[in-house]
């Protein structure tokens, strides 16, 4: 609860404030009612095929998981027993985290400022020597798109490892390079149903990679496969993705409004490809202060000043909210 009593609005975890359509919850309903089964073969198998339909790439690529979070640390635990990781700085946290608990090799390259821009030559020296370079793009927290084809292809044919593309906001940006995988074997590209599929209490990851990799996680296959509600629902949600064009669509028009009316306030905010917005505020502390104020923002002052919050796009009465605390924020002395 806030100081006031009321209910946090919480804009911290760049979840979706919308639930997903009704064939989709009464799909992990129906998945509740075998809650004392795990996914079968043939379910996970279903699933498998409808994600290769919706993003293109071969059944025999693909790898499910129950979470993207989970996906991301087996890899980077995975390629640190062969040498080097490097990452980018700032990236996901959970990417950080893992990254830094492993007893191995680790090189973080700093986004350039102020344009938060990925130095590609630096990137390029590094990827030589690395057995995984870990980039997620759209980068979390900055919003920013980071690589494009060209840089994506070169980087895959100057590293000596694997590039590991996180395309968890793809859906908002519009942009990826899954089909590239069956052209550079050493690429591998991880995505989630957590955001624009509004599926986050499920947690539904998946990958698209070649050969080596597959076969190095696959004593691990049947561990992280997602539970069966899970399985349900990310079936049924990929029956029909109109749902899903309508979310990025609503979450980009009231990104683009929260971005306008902070900037009119004063507050520096960065351009987005995602469903949060990266801001520059007057205040220290700045996010302690809106949590004082009822609205929950991610602090981002291990990786930027604690003038820095980013805040993910709600309702728009939860981005309302956000805004009227933002506004009462910024007339502190």
């Amino acid at each position: 609860m806030s100081p006031d009593g009321r209910a946090f609005v919480e804009l911290n975890r760049n979840e979706l404030s919308f639930p997903p359509p009704e064939h989709v919850v009464e799909a992990a309903r129906k998945g509740l009612e075998r809650l004392n089964r795990y996914a079968t073969a043939n379910e996970v198998d279903e699933l498998k095929k409808a994600l290769a339909a919706y993003c293109g790439a071969a059944e025999s690529s693909l790898l499910v998981t129950s979470g993207v979070e989970i996906l991301l640390g087996q890899l980077i635990q995975f390629f640190a027993r062969r040498g080097q990781i490097a990452i980018i700085d700032p990236t996901f946290f959970i990417i950080t985290r893992v990254a830094e608990s492993l007893r191995t090799r680790l090189t973080k390259l700093r986004l350039t400022r102020p344009s938060l821009e990925l130095p590609m030559e630096p990137l390029m020296d590094i990827a030589k020597d690395a057995a995984l370079v870990v980039i997620d793009n759209p980068n979390n927290p900055t919003g920013k798109l980071l690589l494009d084809r060209k840089a994506t292809a070169k980087l895959c044919e100057r590293s000596g490892g694997a590039v590991l593309v996180d395309e968890s906001y793809y859906e908002f940006a519009g942009s990826s390079v899954i089909d590239m995988v069956k052209d550079h074997d050493n690429l591998i590209v991880a995505r989630t149903m957590s955001k624009a599929f509004a599926l986050a209490g499920l947690k539904v990851g998946y990958m698209v990679a070649g050969d080596d990799v597959l076969k190095g996680l696959s004593s691990l296959e049947v561990a992280l496969r997602p539970t069966t509600p899970s399985a349900c629902a990310a079936l049924a949600a990929l029956s029909d993705t109109g749902y899903v064009k309508k979310n990025v669509s609503k979450v980009s028009q009231e990104r683009e409004r929260v971005a306008k009316k902070a900037s009119e306030m004063g507050v520096e905010v960065f351009p987005s490809s995602t469903n949060f917005l990266l801001m520059r505020t007057n205040q220290l502390n700045a996010a302690i202060k809106l949590r004082e104020r009822g609205v929950l923002v991610f602090d981002p002052s291990r990786q930027f000043s604690s003038r820095y919050i980013r805040v993910s796009i709600g309702t728009r009465e939860e981005n309302d909210a956000f805004l009227s605390a933002l506004k009462e924020l910024l007339a502190m002395e």
